[in-house]
Protein backbone atom coordinates (compact mmCIF):
# COMPACT_ATOMS: atom_id res chain seq x y z
CA UNK A 1 0.00 0.00 0.00
CA UNK A 2 1.20 3.38 -1.00
CA UNK A 3 1.88 6.22 0.94
CA UNK A 4 -0.38 8.52 -1.53
CA UNK A 5 -3.01 5.96 -1.83
CA UNK A 6 -3.08 6.07 2.21
CA UNK A 7 -2.97 9.76 2.02
CA UNK A 8 -5.97 9.54 -0.58
CA UNK A 9 -7.62 7.45 1.00
CA UNK A 10 -7.69 9.22 4.24
CA UNK A 11 -8.48 12.32 2.32
CA UNK A 12 -11.82 10.99 1.24
CA UNK A 13 -13.19 9.84 4.41
CA UNK A 14 -12.10 13.16 5.93
CA UNK A 15 -13.97 15.09 2.90
CA UNK A 16 -16.60 12.83 3.76
CA UNK A 17 -16.86 13.23 7.44
CA UNK A 18 -16.88 16.83 6.88
CA UNK A 19 -19.70 16.74 4.47
CA UNK A 20 -21.51 14.35 6.76
CA UNK A 21 -21.20 15.28 10.10
CA UNK A 22 -20.60 11.34 10.33
CA UNK A 23 -17.30 9.51 11.23
CA UNK A 24 -15.46 7.19 8.73
CA UNK A 25 -13.11 4.14 10.13
CA UNK A 26 -9.94 3.58 7.61
CA UNK A 27 -7.67 0.73 8.33
CA UNK A 28 -4.15 0.76 6.95
CA UNK A 29 -2.30 -2.55 6.82
CA UNK A 30 1.13 -3.33 5.78
CA UNK A 31 3.44 -5.93 5.92
CA UNK A 32 5.88 -5.74 8.52
CA UNK A 33 9.21 -7.92 10.14
CA UNK A 34 7.95 -10.91 12.67
CA UNK A 35 7.92 -9.96 16.76
CA UNK A 36 6.58 -11.55 19.80
CA UNK A 37 3.16 -10.36 20.41
CA UNK A 38 3.89 -10.18 24.35
CA UNK A 39 6.72 -7.20 22.58
CA UNK A 40 4.31 -5.29 20.89
CA UNK A 41 2.01 -5.52 24.71
CA UNK A 42 4.57 -4.05 26.47
CA UNK A 43 5.53 -1.12 23.78
CA UNK A 44 1.62 -0.13 24.11
CA UNK A 45 1.80 -0.65 28.05
CA UNK A 46 2.52 2.92 28.59
CA UNK A 47 -0.20 4.80 26.50
CA UNK A 48 -2.46 1.92 25.94
CA UNK A 49 -2.39 0.06 29.46
CA UNK A 50 -6.34 -0.59 29.82
CA UNK A 51 -7.24 -1.69 26.50
CA UNK A 52 -5.20 -4.63 25.38
CA UNK A 53 -5.88 -7.65 23.52
CA UNK A 54 -4.20 -10.73 22.59
CA UNK A 55 -5.56 -13.84 20.60
CA UNK A 56 -3.81 -17.01 19.72
CA UNK A 57 -4.99 -20.49 18.25
CA UNK A 58 -3.94 -23.59 19.59
CA UNK A 59 -1.26 -24.44 16.35
CA UNK A 60 -0.50 -20.55 16.94
CA UNK A 61 -0.90 -20.22 12.57
CA UNK A 62 -3.06 -16.94 13.84
CA UNK A 63 -1.96 -15.06 16.52
CA UNK A 64 -3.18 -10.95 16.95
CA UNK A 65 -1.84 -8.52 19.78
CA UNK A 66 -4.22 -5.14 19.86
CA UNK A 67 -3.76 -2.18 21.87
CA UNK A 68 -6.31 0.89 21.84
CA UNK A 69 -10.23 1.16 20.92
CA UNK A 70 -11.20 2.58 17.79
CA UNK A 71 -14.69 1.90 18.76
CA UNK A 72 -16.75 0.15 21.17
CA UNK A 73 -20.21 -2.13 20.79
CA UNK A 74 -21.56 -2.85 24.36
CA UNK A 75 -25.14 -3.71 25.46
CA UNK A 76 -26.42 -4.59 28.94
CA UNK A 77 -29.88 -5.93 26.77
CA UNK A 78 -30.03 -9.89 28.32
CA UNK A 79 -32.33 -11.07 26.26
CA UNK A 80 -31.20 -9.70 22.81
CA UNK A 81 -27.69 -9.05 23.43
CA UNK A 82 -25.84 -11.52 20.61
CA UNK A 83 -28.32 -9.05 18.35
CA UNK A 84 -27.29 -5.70 19.15
CA UNK A 85 -24.09 -6.87 18.99
CA UNK A 86 -25.06 -8.40 15.44
CA UNK A 87 -26.66 -5.17 14.33
CA UNK A 88 -24.07 -2.32 15.15
CA UNK A 89 -21.29 -4.46 13.19
CA UNK A 90 -23.33 -4.83 10.94
CA UNK A 91 -24.89 -0.80 11.23
CA UNK A 92 -20.82 0.27 11.67
CA UNK A 93 -19.96 -2.09 8.23
CA UNK A 94 -22.38 -0.53 6.28
CA UNK A 95 -21.94 3.33 7.33
CA UNK A 96 -18.77 3.70 8.58
CA UNK A 97 -15.95 1.68 7.48
CA UNK A 98 -13.92 2.02 4.26
CA UNK A 99 -13.86 -1.07 2.27
CA UNK A 100 -11.78 0.23 -0.21
CA UNK A 101 -8.41 -0.77 0.75
CA UNK A 102 -8.03 -4.87 0.90
CA UNK A 103 -6.39 -6.43 3.63
CA UNK A 104 -5.47 -10.10 4.60
CA UNK A 105 -7.90 -12.41 6.87
CA UNK A 106 -7.14 -11.11 10.50
CA UNK A 107 -6.01 -7.83 9.23
CA UNK A 108 -8.20 -4.33 9.27
CA UNK A 109 -11.56 -3.75 11.31
CA UNK A 110 -12.31 -6.63 13.53
CA UNK A 111 -13.76 -6.65 16.82
CA UNK A 112 -12.56 -8.61 19.98
CA UNK A 113 -14.53 -8.94 22.99
CA UNK A 114 -16.75 -11.85 24.34
CA UNK A 115 -20.25 -11.93 26.67
CA UNK A 116 -21.27 -13.17 30.16
CA UNK A 117 -21.87 -16.82 30.90
CA UNK A 118 -25.18 -15.51 32.18
CA UNK A 119 -26.83 -12.20 31.80
CA UNK A 120 -29.62 -13.46 34.10
CA UNK A 121 -27.44 -14.05 37.00
CA UNK A 122 -26.58 -11.64 39.96
CA UNK A 123 -23.82 -9.79 39.33
CA UNK A 124 -20.82 -8.91 41.90
CA UNK A 125 -18.16 -6.38 41.73
CA UNK A 126 -15.65 -8.79 40.77
CA UNK A 127 -16.87 -8.50 36.87
CA UNK A 128 -18.27 -4.91 37.40
CA UNK A 129 -15.72 -3.96 33.98
CA UNK A 130 -16.70 -7.04 31.71
CA UNK A 131 -20.52 -6.41 30.90
CA UNK A 132 -23.43 -8.92 29.37
CA UNK A 133 -21.66 -8.22 26.14
CA UNK A 134 -18.71 -5.76 24.74
CA UNK A 135 -16.62 -5.55 21.67
CA UNK A 136 -13.98 -3.49 20.74
CA UNK A 137 -12.04 -2.20 17.29
CA UNK A 138 -8.45 -2.15 18.35
CA UNK A 139 -6.51 0.47 17.15
CA UNK A 140 -3.28 -1.01 16.16
CA UNK A 141 -2.83 -4.33 16.03
CA UNK A 142 -0.20 -6.78 14.99
CA UNK A 143 -1.11 -10.03 13.32
CA UNK A 144 0.60 -13.12 12.30
CA UNK A 145 -0.85 -15.36 9.62
CA UNK A 146 1.02 -18.45 8.63
CA UNK A 147 4.26 -16.85 9.78
CA UNK A 148 3.81 -13.33 7.88
CA UNK A 149 3.21 -10.46 10.04
CA UNK A 150 0.91 -7.13 9.36
CA UNK A 151 0.20 -4.11 11.43
CA UNK A 152 -2.95 -2.58 11.35
CA UNK A 153 -3.64 1.50 12.31
CA UNK A 154 -7.74 1.66 12.54
CA UNK A 155 -7.83 5.21 12.35
CA UNK A 156 -11.48 6.46 12.62
CA UNK A 157 -11.78 9.84 11.03
CA UNK A 158 -13.52 12.72 12.50
CA UNK A 159 -14.93 16.06 10.73
CA UNK A 160 -12.57 17.95 12.79
CA UNK A 161 -9.11 16.82 12.01
CA UNK A 162 -6.39 16.84 9.64
CA UNK A 163 -5.52 14.35 7.51
CA UNK A 164 -1.48 15.21 8.46
CA UNK A 165 -2.45 14.45 12.03
CA UNK A 166 -3.65 10.92 11.30
CA UNK A 167 -1.12 10.27 9.54
CA UNK A 168 1.86 11.75 12.35
CA UNK A 169 -0.61 9.17 14.50
CA UNK A 170 -0.11 6.50 12.72
CA UNK A 171 3.39 7.01 11.75
CA UNK A 172 4.00 7.66 15.90
CA UNK A 173 2.26 4.65 16.66
CA UNK A 174 3.93 2.42 14.84
CA UNK A 175 7.08 3.51 16.01
CA UNK A 176 6.19 2.69 19.30
CA UNK A 177 4.89 -0.20 19.05
CA UNK A 178 6.99 -1.76 16.81
CA UNK A 179 9.79 -1.34 18.46
CA UNK A 180 11.85 -4.69 17.99
CA UNK A 181 14.34 -3.50 20.93
CA UNK A 182 12.04 -4.25 23.99
CA UNK A 183 12.06 -7.27 25.85
CA UNK A 184 9.77 -7.83 27.81
CA UNK A 185 10.74 -8.38 31.62
CA UNK A 186 10.78 -12.36 32.60
CA UNK A 187 10.55 -11.83 36.86
CA UNK A 188 8.92 -14.81 38.60
CA UNK A 189 5.44 -13.86 40.67
CA UNK A 190 6.02 -16.01 44.26
CA UNK A 191 2.28 -16.88 45.72
CA UNK A 192 1.74 -15.47 49.12
CA UNK A 193 -1.53 -16.56 49.96
CA UNK A 194 -4.25 -19.15 48.39
CA UNK A 195 -7.69 -19.35 49.24
CA UNK A 196 -10.52 -21.66 48.19
CA UNK A 197 -13.94 -19.83 47.96
CA UNK A 198 -16.41 -22.65 50.42
CA UNK A 199 -15.28 -25.68 48.20
CA UNK A 200 -17.42 -27.82 51.28
CA UNK A 201 -20.50 -25.76 50.15
CA UNK A 202 -19.72 -26.39 46.39
CA UNK A 203 -19.40 -30.26 47.07
CA UNK A 204 -22.87 -30.11 48.83
CA UNK A 205 -23.93 -28.93 45.32
CA UNK A 206 -22.91 -31.61 43.34
CA UNK A 207 -25.36 -33.47 45.82
CA UNK A 208 -28.18 -31.37 45.33
CA UNK A 209 -27.46 -31.58 41.40
CA UNK A 210 -27.05 -35.73 41.25
CA UNK A 211 -30.49 -35.68 43.23
CA UNK A 212 -32.33 -33.77 40.96
CA UNK A 213 -30.75 -35.54 37.98
CA UNK A 214 -31.97 -38.49 39.76
CA UNK A 215 -35.52 -36.58 40.23
CA UNK A 216 -35.17 -36.53 36.01
CA UNK A 217 -35.00 -32.80 36.51
CA UNK A 218 -31.99 -32.69 33.95
CA UNK A 219 -29.62 -35.12 32.83
CA UNK A 220 -25.98 -33.12 33.75
CA UNK A 221 -25.16 -29.82 34.92
CA UNK A 222 -21.74 -28.06 35.22
CA UNK A 223 -20.65 -26.58 38.34
CA UNK A 224 -17.78 -24.39 39.05
CA UNK A 225 -16.22 -22.93 41.87
CA UNK A 226 -13.54 -20.06 42.83
CA UNK A 227 -9.67 -19.93 43.97
CA UNK A 228 -8.11 -16.67 44.86
CA UNK A 229 -4.27 -16.29 44.74
CA UNK A 230 -2.25 -13.44 45.91
CA UNK A 231 1.29 -12.85 44.65
CA UNK A 232 4.52 -10.82 46.22
CA UNK A 233 4.10 -8.26 42.82
CA UNK A 234 1.83 -7.01 40.47
CA UNK A 235 1.00 -9.49 37.92
CA UNK A 236 1.87 -8.50 33.94
CA UNK A 237 -0.20 -9.32 30.82
CA UNK A 238 2.38 -10.07 29.04
CA UNK A 239 4.31 -12.52 31.13
CA UNK A 240 1.36 -14.36 31.78
CA UNK A 241 0.74 -15.14 28.02
CA UNK A 242 4.02 -15.57 27.56
CA UNK A 243 4.03 -18.29 29.82
CA UNK A 244 0.40 -19.46 28.63
CA UNK A 245 1.92 -19.79 24.76
CA UNK A 246 4.97 -21.92 25.69
CA UNK A 247 3.69 -23.85 28.18
CA UNK A 248 0.19 -24.86 26.79
CA UNK A 249 0.78 -25.60 22.80
CA UNK A 250 -2.69 -27.36 22.63
CA UNK A 251 -5.19 -24.34 23.71
CA UNK A 252 -5.97 -21.04 22.73
CA UNK A 253 -4.67 -18.47 24.29
CA UNK A 254 -6.38 -15.23 25.27
CA UNK A 255 -6.56 -11.95 27.28
CA UNK A 256 -8.60 -8.92 27.46
CA UNK A 257 -7.53 -6.44 29.36
CA UNK A 258 -10.20 -3.89 30.70
CA UNK A 259 -8.80 -0.98 32.76
CA UNK A 260 -7.15 -2.45 36.24
CA UNK A 261 -8.76 -5.79 35.41
CA UNK A 262 -7.79 -8.73 32.80
CA UNK A 263 -9.53 -11.83 32.00
CA UNK A 264 -6.61 -14.14 30.09
CA UNK A 265 -6.49 -17.89 29.95
CA UNK A 266 -5.40 -20.43 28.06
CA UNK A 267 -9.12 -22.44 26.79
CA UNK A 268 -8.39 -25.81 24.64
CA UNK A 269 -12.25 -25.87 23.15
CA UNK A 270 -13.49 -23.85 20.43
CA UNK A 271 -17.05 -22.84 20.52
CA UNK A 272 -17.66 -22.22 16.48
CA UNK A 273 -15.13 -21.21 13.85
CA UNK A 274 -16.51 -19.43 10.76
CA UNK A 275 -14.65 -18.79 7.66
CA UNK A 276 -16.38 -18.23 4.45
CA UNK A 277 -19.19 -20.47 4.80
CA UNK A 278 -17.45 -23.16 6.20
CA UNK A 279 -18.03 -23.77 10.52
CA UNK A 280 -16.08 -25.39 12.87
CA UNK A 281 -16.64 -26.60 16.17
CA UNK A 282 -15.19 -29.29 19.11
CA UNK A 283 -17.04 -31.63 21.42
CA UNK A 284 -14.61 -31.24 24.41
CA UNK A 285 -16.23 -33.25 27.60
CA UNK A 286 -14.98 -36.06 29.92
CA UNK A 287 -11.65 -35.91 31.63
CA UNK A 288 -8.70 -37.16 33.22
CA UNK A 289 -4.97 -36.26 34.48
CA UNK A 290 -2.05 -36.86 32.45
CA UNK A 291 0.42 -39.41 33.63
CA UNK A 292 3.67 -38.74 35.06
CA UNK A 293 5.38 -40.64 32.34
CA UNK A 294 4.04 -41.98 28.56
CA UNK A 295 3.32 -45.37 29.70
CA UNK A 296 1.26 -44.18 32.45
CA UNK A 297 -0.16 -41.20 30.00
CA UNK A 298 -1.00 -44.17 27.89
CA UNK A 299 -3.01 -46.23 30.62
CA UNK A 300 -5.04 -43.14 31.81
CA UNK A 301 -6.29 -42.17 28.23
CA UNK A 302 -7.25 -45.77 27.52
CA UNK A 303 -9.09 -45.65 30.98
CA UNK A 304 -11.14 -42.60 29.68
CA UNK A 305 -11.69 -43.67 26.16
CA UNK A 306 -13.60 -46.43 28.04
CA UNK A 307 -14.57 -45.11 30.80
CA UNK A 308 -18.69 -44.85 31.15
CA UNK A 309 -19.21 -41.88 32.84
CA UNK A 310 -17.19 -39.91 30.51
CA UNK A 311 -18.50 -41.38 27.59
CA UNK A 312 -21.91 -40.53 28.73
CA UNK A 313 -20.89 -37.04 29.12
CA UNK A 314 -19.46 -36.85 25.94
CA UNK A 315 -22.08 -37.84 24.17
CA UNK A 316 -24.36 -35.18 25.82
CA UNK A 317 -22.12 -32.50 24.61
CA UNK A 318 -22.07 -34.46 21.10
CA UNK A 319 -25.57 -34.91 20.90
CA UNK A 320 -26.42 -31.44 21.43
CA UNK A 321 -23.63 -29.42 18.94
CA UNK A 322 -24.30 -31.38 16.36
CA UNK A 323 -28.19 -30.76 17.02
CA UNK A 324 -27.94 -26.95 17.33
CA UNK A 325 -25.54 -27.20 13.69
CA UNK A 326 -28.06 -29.08 11.75
CA UNK A 327 -30.01 -26.43 12.33
CA UNK A 328 -27.78 -24.03 11.12
CA UNK A 329 -25.97 -26.02 8.91
CA UNK A 330 -26.48 -27.74 4.53
CA UNK A 331 -24.30 -30.76 6.13
CA UNK A 332 -22.56 -31.76 9.06
CA UNK A 333 -19.46 -34.62 9.48
CA UNK A 334 -18.00 -35.38 12.22
CA UNK A 335 -16.18 -39.10 13.41
CA UNK A 336 -18.46 -42.16 15.26
CA UNK A 337 -15.93 -41.87 18.13
CA UNK A 338 -14.15 -39.65 20.52
CA UNK A 339 -10.15 -39.17 20.14
CA UNK A 340 -8.19 -37.83 23.08
CA UNK A 341 -7.24 -33.79 23.40
CA UNK A 342 -4.05 -33.76 25.52
CA UNK A 343 -3.43 -30.45 27.35
CA UNK A 344 -0.28 -30.14 29.64
CA UNK A 345 -2.01 -31.28 32.56
CA UNK A 346 -5.05 -32.83 31.65
CA UNK A 347 -6.67 -35.01 28.94
CA UNK A 348 -9.93 -35.04 26.68
CA UNK A 349 -12.48 -36.80 24.90
CA UNK A 350 -12.43 -35.25 21.78
CA UNK A 351 -14.70 -35.12 18.88
CA UNK A 352 -14.52 -32.13 15.99
CA UNK A 353 -17.68 -31.28 13.99
CA UNK A 354 -17.77 -29.08 10.68
CA UNK A 355 -20.60 -28.40 8.59
CA UNK A 356 -21.31 -25.59 5.91
CA UNK A 357 -23.39 -22.97 7.19
CA UNK A 358 -26.98 -22.00 5.81
CA UNK A 359 -26.87 -18.69 4.09
CA UNK A 360 -29.75 -17.11 6.19
CA UNK A 361 -27.32 -17.76 9.30
CA UNK A 362 -23.96 -16.06 11.05
CA UNK A 363 -21.17 -16.48 13.32
CA UNK A 364 -23.01 -14.70 16.06
CA UNK A 365 -26.44 -16.46 15.38
CA UNK A 366 -24.60 -19.51 15.78
CA UNK A 367 -23.03 -18.75 19.01
CA UNK A 368 -26.01 -17.59 20.57
CA UNK A 369 -27.74 -21.62 19.92
CA UNK A 370 -24.83 -23.13 20.64
CA UNK A 371 -24.44 -21.03 24.51
CA UNK A 372 -23.90 -22.80 26.75
CA UNK A 373 -23.06 -26.21 25.79
CA UNK A 374 -23.34 -29.01 27.88
CA UNK A 375 -19.42 -28.90 28.41
CA UNK A 376 -20.14 -25.75 30.19
CA UNK A 377 -24.11 -25.63 31.70
CA UNK A 378 -25.48 -28.50 30.84
CA UNK A 379 -28.58 -30.66 29.36
CA UNK A 380 -30.84 -29.84 28.46
CA UNK A 381 -29.81 -26.27 28.61
CA UNK A 382 -32.68 -23.88 30.21
CA UNK A 383 -33.09 -26.38 33.02
CA UNK A 384 -29.30 -27.22 33.86
CA UNK A 385 -28.57 -22.89 33.45
CA UNK A 386 -31.57 -22.39 36.03
CA UNK A 387 -30.21 -24.90 38.05
CA UNK A 388 -26.51 -23.08 38.44
CA UNK A 389 -28.34 -19.44 38.73
CA UNK A 390 -29.61 -20.71 41.76
CA UNK A 391 -27.66 -23.18 43.60
CA UNK A 392 -24.05 -21.80 42.16
CA UNK A 393 -22.59 -18.82 44.05
CA UNK A 394 -19.92 -18.16 42.39
CA UNK A 395 -20.21 -15.20 40.16
CA UNK A 396 -18.63 -16.13 36.67
CA UNK A 397 -19.02 -13.35 34.83
CA UNK A 398 -17.18 -14.29 31.64
CA UNK A 399 -15.83 -17.81 32.92
CA UNK A 400 -17.34 -19.94 29.96
CA UNK A 401 -18.86 -17.95 27.93
CA UNK A 402 -18.21 -16.90 24.32
CA UNK A 403 -15.04 -15.02 24.15
CA UNK A 404 -13.40 -14.26 20.48
CA UNK A 405 -13.18 -12.16 17.31
CA UNK A 406 -15.27 -11.30 13.74
CA UNK A 407 -14.39 -9.43 10.86
CA UNK A 408 -16.24 -7.27 8.46
CA UNK A 409 -17.17 -10.45 6.38
CA UNK A 410 -18.46 -12.17 9.05
CA UNK A 411 -15.42 -14.74 9.65
CA UNK A 412 -14.10 -15.16 13.21
CA UNK A 413 -13.28 -17.60 15.92
CA UNK A 414 -15.13 -18.04 19.36
CA UNK A 415 -13.73 -20.27 22.14
CA UNK A 416 -14.99 -20.96 25.57
CA UNK A 417 -13.32 -19.03 28.79
CA UNK A 418 -12.29 -21.86 30.52
CA UNK A 419 -9.14 -22.52 32.48
CA UNK A 420 -8.99 -19.07 33.18
CA UNK A 421 -8.50 -15.89 35.48
CA UNK A 422 -9.16 -13.07 36.27
CA UNK A 423 -6.76 -10.91 37.42
CA UNK A 424 -5.87 -7.52 38.89
CA UNK A 425 -2.92 -6.02 40.50
CA UNK A 426 -1.06 -8.61 42.20
CA UNK A 427 -4.68 -10.92 42.79
CA UNK A 428 -6.14 -13.51 40.74
CA UNK A 429 -9.61 -15.23 40.70
CA UNK A 430 -9.11 -18.65 39.09
CA UNK A 431 -12.40 -20.67 37.70
CA UNK A 432 -12.97 -24.14 36.96
CA UNK A 433 -16.16 -26.50 36.68
CA UNK A 434 -16.61 -30.09 35.93
CA UNK A 435 -19.99 -31.72 34.47
CA UNK A 436 -22.48 -33.13 37.48
CA UNK A 437 -24.18 -36.58 36.26
CA UNK A 438 -25.74 -38.98 38.14
CA UNK A 439 -23.31 -40.96 39.64
CA UNK A 440 -20.79 -37.97 40.45
CA UNK A 441 -19.10 -38.25 43.61
CA UNK A 442 -18.49 -34.70 45.13
CA UNK A 443 -14.63 -35.35 46.26
CA UNK A 444 -13.73 -37.05 42.66
CA UNK A 445 -15.36 -33.80 41.13
CA UNK A 446 -12.83 -31.36 43.41
CA UNK A 447 -9.95 -33.12 42.51
CA UNK A 448 -10.82 -32.41 38.70
CA UNK A 449 -11.25 -28.87 39.38
CA UNK A 450 -7.94 -28.94 41.14
CA UNK A 451 -5.98 -30.17 38.09
CA UNK A 452 -8.19 -27.87 36.28
CA UNK A 453 -6.73 -24.55 37.77
CA UNK A 454 -3.02 -25.95 37.12
CA UNK A 455 -2.52 -23.90 33.54
CA UNK A 456 -2.94 -20.59 34.89
CA UNK A 457 -1.46 -21.10 38.72
CA UNK A 458 1.49 -22.36 36.47
CA UNK A 459 1.34 -19.09 34.07
CA UNK A 460 0.87 -16.88 37.19
CA UNK A 461 4.09 -18.38 39.16
CA UNK A 462 1.77 -20.50 41.65
CA UNK A 463 2.44 -23.92 43.08
CA UNK A 464 -0.02 -26.25 40.94
CA UNK A 465 -1.93 -29.32 42.29
CA UNK A 466 -0.02 -32.33 42.52
CA UNK A 467 -1.96 -34.80 39.94
CA UNK A 468 -0.27 -37.96 40.42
Amino acid sequence: MTESFIQKTLQDASDFAKETGMPKLVSIVKDVHKMSPQTFLMNGKRVYNGDRFLWSNPDRSYTFAGVGVSHIFTTDNADGRFQDIEREWKRFNEQTVVHSISYPYGTGPLIVGGFSFDPNKQSTNLWNKFPSAKFVIPAFLYTVVNDQAYFTANVMVHPHKEVHDYIKEVEEAEKMLLNFTTIPEKSSSIMVNRHEIEPDKWKKTIQKATSAIKRDEFEKVVLARELRVTFDQELQLEQITDRLMAEQPTSYVFAIEQGENCFLGASPERLVKKVKDKVYSTCLAGSIRRGKDEEEDGVLGKELLTDEKNLIEHDVVVHMIKEAMNEYCEWIESPSHPALYKTKHIQHLYTPVEGEMKKDHTLLSLVEHLHPTPALGGYPKRTSVEFIRDVERLDRGWYAAPIGWMDVEGNGEFIVGIRSGLVKKNEASLFAGCGIVADSDPESEYEETNIKFNPMLSALGGATHDTH
